[in-house]
């Protein structure tokens, strides 16, 4: 089998021509003010997977394949590849003009020396999607990184041999952060510092300007970039706003040209008085509270996890807190992934009374009640909406078990949030996933037993489950993969080490002069694909943002 995909940077020109109807607008000194919904916590591709993160990590660089603005693949720093007929071997051959920001030519020694590193066992570390690269389960139990399956067989070529046939290898390539490349020397010269601005190399379409803590990210284009060209936004400035009340008073201001979220409260009124605006459509994420199942009062005690999830009332939580089209979950996989029939437990078809007349029974079996009340902490990172959620499960505890719970809520910012999460120092903790790309195990790699925190935040083990997924992963036949990785999903649900409340929806605004903001799955949206489009001023008016 062989693919072979022509250059993104004209792709892109199509695309963004379309949007704005003339290439003379790419002329203009243009800024895109976009809310990102919090601070980020590194720059380091290689130490984080958090959405945060990766929004700005998709300007700044890039793999060799990456989502087209609708979501469908197209060629990043490789112009074409090859797949051998039995589906192990990529080949990827490497723009001619491909460069980083500094100049310096972008190789194939680039990617091995990135990949060997993105694999490596390091604080930080989530690389369970790259498993299916031959050697990776080696080198991420320590073994030597030269073992790794991938090569550099000449300077402009990269050759990746996977342990088995992965239909979904190149969505792992376009979205998962670990595999986007950074520059050695920077990283070796610089050691933890190289992140910083004037130090950071990149070869995506923007390059690094300015970022101090607390103040809004900058990133300007990169004069270096192969399709610089057909990239029509000057400037991007990421506002690290965590409090959706204040993104939506910056954009009522014109401020922010598109929000992270909107408050819950308003999601209603939002959607009837600003329905061209507001982005509201299932993606690809998954709500959910995680247990430490490393420490009383959860370790060895099923019923009371048990007890816990079957008294939340999910459909509730969506139909009067979340209130944007979420949909309730009782698992981890959304069911917009295809291919995939979710295992849904008994419990989910039973009415509410019937689910707390057990929960209660199995609280008391836990060996809790009035006279030994359960003492219990949720964590979460500070944001208007975590709270009404939190605050929602908490009153749905507190009616459940009455005086049998004691439960209060503990909110931090987001860099202690992580913080508390890679050591486990939470009961409950506030977890949400987005899929890199729409297949279950995006999901479900999260609970392996050699996943870190912020993936398996419980410490669930289980070898079933493990082996499941493995025998899921060398399976090509896709009726049997997908039964077998519902049977690891049924398997892990069943065991309670997480409390999945909803899938999620966008709730975002979008001002009218952002063009070429399109819905895909991911709800993930690069700005080279981006225009900012002023509107016209009459003949002797004011000039206004079309935000206001």
């Amino acid at each position: 089998m062989k693919s072979i995909v022509r250059c993104a940077g004209t792709v892109a020109a199509i695309w963004l021509g379309a949007a704005v109807g003339t290439s003379s607008m790419a002329l203009a000194e243009t800024v895109f003010n976009r809310g990102n919904g919090g601070e980020p916590s590194t720059l380091d591709p290689h130490n984080t997977d958090g959405r945060i993160e990766s929004n700005i990590f998709r300007d700044l660089f890039e793999g060799l394949v990456v989502y087209g603005p609708d979501g469908r693949l197209m060629p990043g720093a490789a112009e074409t590849w090859e797949v051998s007929p039995d589906g192990l071997v990529y080949t990827f051959r490497l723009r001619a003009n491909a460069k980083w920001s500094n100049g310096d030519p972008l190789t194939a020694e680039d990617f091995v020396y990135s990949f060997r590193r993105a694999v490596a066992p390091h604080p930080g570390s989530s690389a369970a999607n790259l498993r299916v690269i031959e050697g990776a389960d080696a080198v991420m139990a320590g073994g030597p990184t030269d073992k790794l399956g991938v090569k550099a067989v000449d300077p402009a070529t990269l050759r990746i041999t996977l342990v088995t046939p992965t239909p979904f290898f190149l969505g792992v390539l376009s979205s998962d952060n670990m595999t986007l490349p950074v520059h050695r020397a920077t990283v070796e010269k610089n050691g933890d510092k190289w992140t910083e601005p004037g130090k950071l190399v990149s070869n995506g379409a923007y390059t690094l300007a300015d970022w101090q803590r607390g103040k809004p990210l900058v990133v300007v284009r990169n004069a270096n970039y192969y399709a610089k060209d057909s990239v029509l936004i000057d400037r991007v400035v990421f506002h690290p706003v965590a409090d959706p009340g204040e993104e939506l008073t910056l954009y009522r201001s014109g401020k922010l040209d598109i929000t992270n979220e909107v408050p819950q409260d308003q999601v209603k009124w939002i959607s009837l008085s600003q329905p061209k605006e507001f982005w509201n459509k299932p993606f690809l994420a998954t709500y959910y509270y995680a247990l430490n199942l490393t420490a009383e009062p959860f370790k060895g005690n099923r019923n009371l996890r048990k007890a816990l999830s079957l008294a939340i009332n999910r459909e509730q939580i969506v139909e009067k807190v979340t209130r944007a089209g979420e949909m309730p979950a009782y698992g981890l996989v959304p069911p917009i992934v295809p291919n995939y029939r979710r295992p849904l437990p008994a419990f989910a078809a039973e009415p509410m009374e019937q689910r707390l007349e057990e929960a209660r029974r199995l609280f008391a079996d836990a060996g809790y009640g009035p006279s030994q009340p359960l003492k219990l902490e949720v964590l979460y990172n500070t944001s208007e909406n975590n709270r009404v959620i939190a605050e929602a499960v908490m009153a749905q505890w507190s009616r459940a078990f009455g005086k049998g719970l004691a439960v209060n809520s503990v909110s931090v910012d987001r860099t202690e949030y992580l913080k508390r999460r890679a050591r486990r120092d939470f009961q409950v903790v506030r977890a949400a996933w987005i899929g890199d790309f729409a297949d279950p195990t995006v999901f479900l790699n999260l609970m392996l037993s050699t996943a870190l925190p912020p993936r398996n935040d419980p410490g669930y083990r289980s070898a079933k489950y493990d082996e499941l997924l493995a025998k899921a992963a060398s399976s090509t036949e896709v009726s049997e993969r997908s039964a077998l990785l519902a049977d690891a999903e049924r398997t892990m649900t069943e065991e309670y080490p997480v409390i999945p409340i909803y899938h999620w929806a966008t709730k975002s605004l979008v001002s009218p002069k952002v063009k070429g903001w399109v819905f895909n799955i991911r709800d993930v949206h690069p700005s080279r694909f981006v225009s900012i489009v002023e509107a016209k001023v009459p003949a002797g008016g004011n000039k206004t943002s079309a935000a206001n």
